[in-house]
């Protein structure tokens, strides 16, 4: 299991022309202690890939949940593996354009932050701002939607989406990293 998780990986970081994975610098960065130290409940979508589950869990508030989000099967089976005994965590096997369903199934109404890690240059415009427009709709009012990208390409959807698109650069991680702070 854990060599297959590793072998998916490697396909990534080659897929997306990476020469090493995300820092945990670009994670540190993503997870600021401020914000997460209010938030009830977080999401981090496509958590086998952007590796902030750790960042996330040491600064969240102990009576938080946090949802990950995953639709590899393998990468599922690492989550469940590795946080599976965290009472805080709950692991789904699914993809994110069906977050709000995710979320009814669970029980929850809205959520303070959504992680992604998904490589929106990746998608065609339609599937970048389906999945943008049903984290906006699972988000309380004061919620952020955070994720990082090798390019700004995807920027103006960002715009289009969210009222408010703050943007910062990561030049310790390689490739540097753009980090997308996204909210109502």
């Amino acid at each position: 299991m854990i060599q297959s998780w590793l072998n998916k990986y490697k396909n990534y970081l080659e897929e997306m022309k990476m020469i090493s994975p995300e820092s945990t610098y670009v994670a540190e960065r993503m997870t600021r202690k401020t914000v997460l130290s209010e938030a009830h409940v977080i999401v981090e979508i496509r958590p086998g890939i952007i590796g902030c589950t750790e960042e996330i869990l040491r600064k969240m508030r102990k009576d938080a949940t946090l949802i990950l989000i995953e639709s590899d099967i393998d990468l599922v089976h690492y989550l469940k593996t590795r946080y599976g005994s965290d009472h805080r965590i709950i692991i789904v096997e699914a993809d994110a354009v069906d977050l709000k369903n995710i979320l009814r199934a669970l029980n929850i109404e809205e959520v303070d932050i959504i992680f992604s890690g998904l490589p929106f240059s990746r998608f065609d415009a339609q599937q970048t701002e389906t999945i943008l427009r049903e984290a906006k709709a699972v988000l309380s009012k004061t919620g952020w939607f955070v994720t990082f990208q090798y390019t700004k390409g995807r920027y103006e959807h960002f715009q289009r989406v969210f009222s408010r698109v703050k943007v910062e650069r990561e030049f310790r991680n390689v490739p540097s990293a753009y980090l997308f702070h996204c909210a109502m």
